[in-house]
């Protein structure tokens, strides 16, 4: 059998100068130079299942026919497998592409941060962004690429937490408190990943804290933070013979008020056109920065209930006694009646709404800094107070909502 003489560079360039339109290698079956505009290309015809296609390899000036033949070969080697060449290159290009833009942990935290920054004050971005990721995530998965790390990892990671012990740290006892903000801040950092189209799926958004870690208990601060409890005591003040009673407990077990803010309610305070409670700086604890509450649809009719029934009164919540606004010890009492006395308070409402809040994130997906702007909690300067009170009204009214579905809710 003769030898299959190779095709030459100057075979080739010969026929280019006479313009055939296709020069055929006499090596490698289904390889040719295709004649363009003004070069000729390297193409490859190929079969896939009884497919007939075309492998395009490159141009002459820039693949020499000894580099075509090779490219060519392991082409047609992908389809004796079944394997279609173009679509095998396509993913190769994905793959190297996907490779370049891959992001480390540590560089997703600075874009995080960046954004984050403008959103929460000076202190805060320090302490409980920048501090929890430099103490709590960057020294365990902060040199790994986003797109391996895992539930399982997270997980872990979480867990523990309330085990290590800082330089100058003066706070002792249970740390599952510090547990459960660093899952929350993990969990929105990415979903900014996923936001921003880093990742497909949160590694973190599934977690439940307290399906890892004993729950947090709050001492010296008598509130209940079980999910059952706190929905039989909801359940047990709805069931308050006396309905002026019930709704007082109801509304600021539903809001999360201090005593002070439910005993002092005045009416002026009360925004109906846009639903809101709108406190003066001199009503609130610190007498400083006025305070928007929202109002849901249930909060606005024990409102309209109590209307008529004051009158003319200055206030909204008033005794039926000696018609003025009740007392601390009003509140208190109607706890010690239930059975609570030692359990739970009308301050701990603010304990356990935050609390719940916080770990039922993945349910509500409403971020750390808007459930504590909820409570009146200092989070920024003047302008990022602004920021939040108009910005994060309807946020937080969605809160709420949930917070009483929560309540309400079958167990």
């Amino acid at each position: 059998m003769p030898k299959i003489k190779a095709l030459t560079d100057k075979e080739i360039r010969s026929q280019m100068k006479q313009g055939v339109e296709q020069i055929k290698d006499n090596v490698v079956p289904g390889l040719f130079l295709q004649k363009l505009k003004s070069d000729y290309s390297w193409r490859l015809r190929y079969s896939v299942n009884g497919k007939r296609s075309y492998y395009v390899i490159g141009n002459y000036t820039s693949i020499s026919a000894t580099e075509a033949r090779k490219q060519a070969l392991e082409a047609k080697q992908l389809a004796k497998q079944g394997i279609d060449p173009n679509e095998y290159k396509r993913k190769q290009k994905e793959e190297l592409l996907r490779q370049q833009n891959r992001k480390k942990v540590i560089d997703l935290i600075d874009e995080y941060l960046e954004i984050k920054k403008h959103n929460v004050s000076e202190a805060r971005f320090k302490k409980n962004y920048v501090g929890t990721f430099k103490n709590y995530v960057i020294p365990f998965i902060g040199k790994k690429f986003i797109d391996e790390i895992s539930k399982d990892e997270i997980r872990e990671l979480v867990k523990k937490v309330p085990k290590i012990k800082l330089k100058k740290e003066t706070r002792s006892g249970n740390k599952t408190y510090k547990a459960k903000e660093v899952l929350n801040i993990i969990k929105d950092m990415f979903e900014f990943a996923v936001d921003n189209g880093y990742l497909e799926n949160n590694p973190a958004y599934s977690i439940k804290l307290d399906k890892i870690l004993p729950k947090h208990k709050v001492k010296h601060m008598p509130a209940i933070v079980n999910e059952k409890e706190v929905k039989e005591l909801y359940k047990k003040i709805l069931e308050i013979n006396n309905p002026v009673t019930s709704k007082i407990l109801q509304f600021q077990a539903l809001t999360g008020l201090r005593s002070g803010n439910i005993e002092n309610l005045k009416w002026e305070y009360i925004d109906w056109e846009n639903k809101l409670i709108v406190f003066p700086e001199i009503a609130m604890k610190k007498k400083e920065n006025e305070f928007k509450l929202p109002l849901t649809d249930t909060l606005i009719k024990i409102l309209e209930f109590f209307k008529p029934l004051s009158g003319e009164k200055e206030y909204v919540f008033i005794s039926a006694k000696n018609n003025r606004p009740i007392s601390e010890n009003f509140l208190s009492d109607q706890y010690k009646k239930l059975g609570y006395k030692g359990k739970h308070t009308p301050h701990g409402w603010r304990s356990t709404f935050r609390t719940i809040a916080t770990e039922k994130y993945y349910e509500h997906n409403i971020p750390l800094e808007i459930i504590k702007s909820q409570f009146h909690h200092k989070i920024g300067d003047k302008v990022t107070q602004a920021y939040l009170r108009t910005n994060f009204l309807d946020k937080r009214r969605e809160l709420l909502k949930w917070w009483e579905e929560f309540l309400t809710s079958v167990v």
